[in-house]
């Protein structure tokens, strides 16, 4: 995942995000990204830059924390 530091750099992330399609992603039961995932692709971005800067923001930071805690459990299989 690609770090944030404005809405629009959220953007280019949470959709990089949604074009791998990881696994992680399943989890996610945010509105905006189940919109954005299932939209077509010429819509997309449309759709993420006219959302509410927070919904965006907030959208990231449970993209963040997913792919956090996947990456953290993926660490402790690989320690067992």
């Amino acid at each position: 995942m690609k770090e944030a530091t404005n809405k629009q750099e959220c953007i280019v992330s949470i959709l990089d995000v949604v074009k791998e399609n990881p696994l992680w992603t399943n989890k996610i039961t945010d509105s905006l990204f189940i919109l954005v995932k299932n939209i077509e692709d010429e819509h997309k971005q449309f759709i993420l830059e006219k959302s509410l800067d927070e919904q965006v923001i907030d959208l990231f930071v449970n993209l963040k924390k997913e792919y956090y805690n996947f990456k953290d459990k993926e660490y402790e299989a690989r320690m067992c």
